[in-house]
């Protein structure tokens, strides 16, 4: 759902950034409150005025979601759950965390926090407009706490992944010491609730309510969607949990000499291997890796005068770990380089290659053996300290 973000500003540790398509959110919540939310409030409101108490309620609601999302990581840093930071989007705003709660405690905290901050808001602004002289203050002041108070209360139904389903993971986790099992509940409560969305939606279409019917259905679409992300966060936490990237990887992987000329590699290699990337070594030890999109830049009458060492990008393109690394630590990396494989090396020599295809592979296999794997397999109660891949809250 987020596409090309703008870092705003740095508050108290925290990064804030917007996402292009929150611009969008923006202009509907602006036009809906200067087209019909004030002029209803304000009786004989002049329209160049509606549209200025239409923008200060964006900016208004900018702030209060920030907020929300600001609580959210303040409670996270105390419960030692890393927070890339905060941005903004088209269904509001989401705190990105590094890695999901270690525990149903720290998770619980860190989920009611921000719908606590929404109604604390809620009574600020319902003060104010009470206090403010005038019309217009009171106008605004009570939009935003009127908003606030929406913003908290649908954040508090228990689907997955609002705040009330992270609330209801929390309880039943801690409750059962049943890390996946708690999650699969809340998922499906989750994806219920956006199947729920989505057919009000469409009654709403039918009805004549087309901005409502179009709005309720894209959040239930982005509910279903997070609700099976979180879902197969949880598979990846569990399958992967005390695995390392040398249990998992392709030992001894098809390499290129560096010296190979280029035309050769592009025959015996990209075309006999259907590989898009191959690992470049020299006297055994990793160099590099090339790239179809390296060979491809190459034009055709130059491939027979060079050789692969000629191509290799200056800087490394294929991120390197070792053997020992954790699998978990190693798809977080390539979610966090967008890659889909990694090259593995240890004292400088290729041992094998870890692609996510291998990491799916293994989960299926995994699951289709019930769940056996080699070594002692790790609790996965409240306390469990192992984290998964990174998450977002909604």
């Amino acid at each position: 759902m987020l596409t090309k973000r703008f870092e705003l500003f740095t508050l108290m540790g925290f990064r804030v950034s917007l996402d292009l398509t929150w611009i969008i959110l923006a202009v509907l919540v602006t036009w809906s409150l200067a087209t019909g939310f004030f002029p209803r409030a304000v009786a004989g409101l002049a329209p160049a005025t509606a549209w200025w108490l239409g923008a200060a309620g964006a900016l208004g609601l900018f702030v209060s979601i920030i907020l929300h999302e600001f609580a959210h990581s303040i409670v996270a840093r105390r419960f030692d759950i890393p927070i890339r930071g905060i941005t903004l989007f088209i269904f509001g705003g989401v705190a990105e965390m590094e890695d999901e709660p270690p525990g149903a405690r720290g998770e619980f905290f860190m989920a009611i926090a921000g719908p606590i901050m929404s109604y604390l808001l809620a009574a600020l602004f319902y003060i104010l407009a009470a206090l403010a002289p005038g019309v217009l203050a009171p106008a605004l002041f009570g939009y935003l706490a009127l908003i606030n108070l929406i913003l908290a209360t649908f954040n508090l139904i228990p689907a997955f992944p609002l705040d009330g389903g992270r609330i209801f993971r929390a309880v039943f986790w801690g409750w059962t010491g049943d890390y996946a099992r708690a999650t699969r509940v809340a998922a499906t409560i989750g994806r219920s609730f956006g199947t729920f969305l989505i057919l009000l939606g469409v009654l709403n279409l039918v009805s004549g309510a087309s901005v409502a019917g179009i709005w309720q259905a894209l959040i239930g679409f982005f509910v279903i969607s997070a609700a099976g992300s979180s879902e197969m966060q949880m598979r990846f936490r569990i399958g992967l949990e005390g695995r390392t990237v040398g249990q998992i990887m392709v030992r001894d992987p098809v390499s290129i000499p560096a010296d190979t000329p280029l035309e050769e590699a592009i025959e015996e290699h990209f075309y006999r291997h259907h590989h898009t990337a191959f690992p470049v070594v020299r006297d055994g030890r990793l160099v590099g890796c090339v790239r179809i999109e390296d060979v491809g830049r190459v034009p055709r009458a130059e491939r027979g005068h060079k050789t692969v060492a000629d191509i290799l990008p200056a800087a490394p393109t294929v991120a390197t770990v070792r053997p020992e690394m954790p699998a978990m630590a190693a798809l977080k990396l390539m979610r966090e380089r967008n890659a889909s494989r990694l090259l593995v090396a240890e004292d400088g020599r290729l041992t094998g290659v870890l692609t996510l295809r291998d990491i799916l592979a293994y989960l299926a296999i995994r699951r289709e053996l019930g769940g056996v794997a080699t070594g002692p397999e790790p609790a996965h109660g409240p306390g469990t300290t192992t984290k998964p891949q990174t998450g977002a809250h909604a």
